[in-house]
């Protein structure tokens, strides 16, 4: 299959948006701490339910355990979603091998 599509940087594409979920993972915790009944009223919205009954709790441990683990699904995720458009599109070897190579 010919295509004139572009490959992309799984890597680099899997890095960028793991840390953009860790930064995202970042501002909610804070949000939670700031204002604790305002942010979950907003995500309650955002998800129709009402989480009025949930406790919010935000401690090292947690906020820690958060950034890191978003970073790292969120990068899992788009690595494999890049690596998965590559083969798609027709990238080629070129972009395939890249893709497999992973995070190395």
């Amino acid at each position: 299959m010919r295509s004139d599509a572009s490959p992309l940087d799984a890597r680099a594409f899997g890095l960028a948006a793991g840390t953009a979920a860790a930064v995202l993972s970042a501002v909610c915790a804070a949000a939670i701490a700031i204002a604790p009944d305002g942010t979950m009223a907003l995500f309650g919205y955002l998800f129709h339910s009402d989480l009025g009954s949930l406790v919010p709790t935000v401690t090292w441990g947690s906020f820690i355990t958060g950034v890191v683990g978003w970073a790292l699904i969120t990068g899992i995720t788009f690595f494999g979603a890049a690596a998965l458009y590559n083969r798609f599109a027709g990238a080629g070897a070129g972009g395939a091998e890249r893709s497999a190579r992973g995070f190395a």
